[in-house]
């Protein structure tokens, strides 16, 4: 009993005596910091890790994705803005929200994100992080406003217009910081949606009072809405580079403030979503018109933010996820010019690569991502990765890096993959299966390599109705990437089950099982 004593006498002197920078370091080891940028509209074939035949050059990407993880069969949550970043957040599918199937949120319409919803940034912020988010938000604000009882029209009316009804010089009543975010700037939604202003902790930093006709008077040019409201400065050439400063000072200001303290930065980049408005230096640097050049910008700001984590002395304790919220859209054949400053051809450019389809829809050029993850002395470097994956599965994947177990009522729709990032395990997919939705409302199933596409139900309630016709078609992604030939026919017995899962996820209220 007296030696049992002596030696942890000892254990305990030993630890007491350990350097408080030794013992920082190993819990900044344990809680790296995390970065999720996350690209609008950009395709799998952009960059040229992805497609060799790409004729935008991405040297920034392209060096990421070789110090990376590259997941090549990644799916965003949903086709489109709002269901991909719903799911990013909290690993849940949008379509189980009060939007719906095929839903989208209005200008004004609202925070999607339900009261008490764990998301990635509050689950990081119990753990220790400081939180940020730069970029655009797309899950809706709540306004504070002047009649109250416009509350309802102004969550569904896509085309609100009495901007004097919403205080904009008061702090919003619930959005990003409401969420888990210590630190948020960026926009409500899209470039050109409204308020077209920069909104800094849930609270405008220039009141919006402009019409679109008059920022066009004064600027000279406006390629957002023809109805926007628009804070004075408040300018497409502006935005991008203000974001990008914005990032790079969460990071420089979180690592010199807090250098114990690990953080988390959700950059939500605008491009290259429209209005397609590449700064004057970046005019001409790619081979795919406006479009290109305006993903040459990305890269390289893209680029700025890797260079800030390396010049702060944090590249190797810092995991970074690369993607996009969905597929790009359709500019094959040529572009609304009002939203393009340039040439509106993509000249020959392939934006998904080897896959069909567009934002929206739920051919795989629509959802399937790029996706790098890279973690310095983690990570193999340079690995290529085909587990199917789905934006729902981040939450957990965090969740289990930090050894943070998860209630039944968290990441409803998503599997942790952690495992296949130590390369521990690298299955098929850590999912029975994975739901697609698109902007009509249609539902899909992927399992394993085939899709099964059920036409006619529009809503989750119209999905679990045996009595409603239904038509199907079903692809074999491993001999049809390009999802050509219906093979419904030659496999009865898989239509049947995997239509039968559907109506399981959808009547369960979850589809991992309660993992």
């Amino acid at each position: 009993m007296r030696s049992i004593l002596f030696i942890l006498v000892c254990l305990i002197t030993l630890v007491s005596l350990a350097s408080p920078q030794e013992v920082s370091a190993a819990s900044k080891t344990d809680r790296p910091n995390v970065v999720i940028i996350l690209t609008d509209d950009m395709g799998y074939g952009d960059m040229t890790a992805n497609n060799r035949d790409s004729r935008i050059p991405t040297p920034n990407l392209d060096r990421l994705a070789k110090e990376s993880l590259v997941f090549t069969d990644a799916h965003a949550a949903g086709s489109y803005c709002v269901p991909s970043r719903y799911g990013l957040l909290t690993g849940r599918y949008m379509w189980r929200t009060r939007l719906g199937s095929g839903g989208n949120l209005a200008n004004f319409g609202g925070t999607l994100i339900e009261p008490g919803r764990k998301t990635i940034a509050s689950l990081l912020k119990e753990a220790g992080y400081q939180t940020g988010l730069v970029g655009k938000w797309h899950q809706g604000i709540d306004w504070k406003l002047r009649d109250e009882s416009a509350r309802e029209d102004i969550r569904v009316n896509p085309n609100y217009q009495d901007f004097q009804n919403i205080d904009f010089a008061s702090p919003a009543l619930k959005g990003p910081k409401d969420f888990g975010f210590d630190y948020s700037f960026g926009t409500a939604g899209s470039a050109e949606m409204n308020p077209a202003a920069f909104i800094e902790n849930n609270r405008t930093t220039i009141l919006p009072t402009l019409t679109s006709s008059e920022a066009l008077k004064k600027y000279g040019e406006w390629y957002g809405r023809d109805d926007n409201i628009i804070a004075d400065g408040y300018t497409m050439d502006r935005l991008v580079p203000t974001l990008s400063n914005k990032a790079c000072e969460f990071v420089e200001q979180a690592t010199r403030t807090r250098p114990d303290q690990p953080f988390f930065l959700y950059y939500a980049m605008t491009t290259p979503h429209n209005p397609i408005v590449p700064n004057k230096e970046f005019v001409g640097k790619s081979r795919a018109g406006a479009y290109g050049d305006f993903v040459v910008e990305l890269d390289h700001h893209v680029g700025k933010l890797l260079r800030k984590l390396a010049d702060l002395g944090i590249a190797e304790n810092t995991l970074v996820i690369f993607t996009s919220d969905n597929g790009p859209v359709n500019r094959t054949k040529g572009y609304r010019q009002r939203w393009v400053r340039g040439d509106t051809a993509i000249h020959g450019h392939d934006s998904n690569g080897p896959f069909a389809g567009w934002k929206g829809g739920l051919l795989e050029g629509g959802h399937r991502v790029p996706f790098c993850v890279r973690w310095p002395g983690k990570i193999k470097v340079g690995g290529i990765c085909s587990t199917t994956i789905v934006f729902n599965d981040v939450l957990p994947t965090l969740a289990e890096m930090l050894n943070v177990n998860l209630d039944q009522n968290t990441a409803e729709d998503g599997q942790s993959f952690f495992k296949a990032l130590t390369g521990e395990a690298r299955p098929a997919s850590f999912h029975e299966a994975i739901v697609h939705n698109n902007s009509k409302g249609t539902f899909a199933i992927r399992k394993g390599a085939f899709k099964l596409t059920v036409n006619g139900p529009k809503t989750t309630e119209q999905v679990v109705d045996d009595d409603l016709p239904v038509s199907v078609v079903l692809y074999d992604l491993s001999n049809d990437v390009e999802e050509t030939t219906d093979v419904s026919r030659n496999h009865p017995k898989k239509v049947k089950e995997m239509h039968a899962l559907l109506k399981q996820y959808v009547r369960e209220g979850r589809s991992n099982g309660g993992q």
